[in-house]
């Protein structure tokens, strides 16, 4: 029977919060556009969530809230990766824990480092085609991507989900687009 130790529970349990805390960050945003591989559906904001309405020198301000949006936003992942990637690198280095939890550590390590790679791709590619306020998050297991643009469309979004299948090498049914008003 396999018996474990107190410490390698809680580094498990750790790794574990920590991905859910990243994905529950990306996925709780405004979205516009959700997609069940083959078609593009409009929804709407999230339940209780008001837009205020107001005068032009309101909508200014909120333009230039906006434009912050995609800064702020990479900040807040890069400091949420730089969180998960101390506490893998501990628990990576820490003799304490099994050989097994120890290369499950140093995987995930790489993998962050090579999904962050591969987002500036696809950002670096959109920009190219035009999207220039778009952040991009890849999961273990799903693709979120988040962009602002005006009179965004259904061509729009088959231009990025062709970006980011071509990139990754995935189905569309992994990839969650989501509309920056």
């Amino acid at each position: 029977m396999l018996v474990l130790k107190k410490k390698e529970i809680v580094a498990a349990a750790l790794v574990v919060m920590i991905g859910v805390a990243g994905y529950l960050n990306w996925s709780y945003q405004d979205t516009v556009w959700v997609t069940d591989g083959d078609e593009y559906i409009e929804t709407a904001k999230k339940l209780g969530e008001a837009q205020y309405v107001s005068s032009q020198a309101d909508n200014v301000e909120d333009n230039a809230s906006d434009s912050n949006y995609f800064a702020e936003a990479k900040l807040e992942k890069e400091n949420a990766r730089s969180k998960a990637l101390d506490i893998l690198r501990q628990t990576a280095e820490n003799e304490s824990f099994d050989e097994a939890t120890r290369k499950d550590a140093q995987k995930r390590i790489l993998d962050i480092a090579s999904n962050t790679e591969k987002e500036g791709v696809i950002e670096n590619i959109a920009g190219a085609k035009g999207y220039n306020e778009i952040s991009v998050y890849i999961d273990a297991e799903s693709v979120d991507v988040i962009v602002k643009k005006e009179n965004f469309n259904e061509k729009d979004v088959l231009i990025i989900k062709q970006i980011v299948t071509e990139q990754l090498n995935i189905g569309a049914d992994c990839i969650k687009i989501i509309q920056k008003n």
